[in-house]
């Protein structure tokens, strides 16, 4: 049986959604340094204050979708069946996400990197983000495993599934995807990963970790 959430939190997720939906669009049509957190108040049709109850900066609003991304990352790994590994894990939740894609907006659809994201102001703040996917899910990796301190065996494991997250939704990336036919991109897009996944299998094998 579902179970109905309340009205109360329904209109919250429905607040938060529409001032993410009106920060992206502001965003795209004026680019990040130029958009002001009472336009994105007044465009999603709520109060500045409001707009800080459900985010701390603009920075955060920037960044948000890539924040829940990596939530769902680590949970479909430490959710993982008994005889998977965490990379084969990985794979998986990399596999779904591709195959969720409309393969005609296959380019706008990849994670990461949004055009805003091209503001000076954020090129620090993107770094970060992938640092720290690479700390939370070898954090949350340690904390499974029941490891003390800090375990560098983890953090590379971490490391090598965030690095072809990040190639995957890197400006670059999309830019080498462009010139390929949109018939032939999702192909391509198939064949990089398969090449990435034959690299964590050798990693795999080093690092002897499940």
């Amino acid at each position: 049986m579902i179970t109905k959430l309340p009205l109360r939190i329904r209109k919250k997720i429905a607040t938060e959604e529409m001032i993410l939906s009106s920060a992206k669009g502001l965003f795209l049509e004026k680019g990040y340094s130029q958009v002001t957190v009472p336009e994105i108040a007044d465009h999603a049709n709520v109060s500045v204050k409001t707009v800080f109850n459900y985010f701390g900066t603009k920075e955060e609003i920037a960044f948000r979708e890539e924040i829940l991304f990596c939530d769902r990352l680590i949970l479909h790994i430490l959710s993982r069946k008994r005889d998977q590994s965490i990379f084969e894990a990985f794979q998986d939740f990399v596999w779904n996400l591709i195959h969720s894609i409309d393969p005609e907006n296959l380019i706008e659809s990849l994670p990461g990197f949004h055009p805003w994201m091209d503001d000076p102001i954020l090129e620090q703040r993107y770094l970060q983000l992938w640092e720290n996917y690479e700390r939370r899910i070898s954090d949350s990796l340690q904390m499974q495993f029941g490891r003390i301190g800090y375990d560098p065996v983890l953090r590379v494991a971490a490391c090598q599934m965030v690095a072809i997250l990040r190639t995957l939704g890197s400006k670059e990336f999309k830019e080498y995807l462009k010139p390929i036919p949109s018939a032939l991109r999702y192909r391509a897009l198939e064949k990089w990963i398969l090449g990435s996944f034959e690299l964590l299998v050798g990693i795999r094998e080093c690092l002897k970790i499940d």
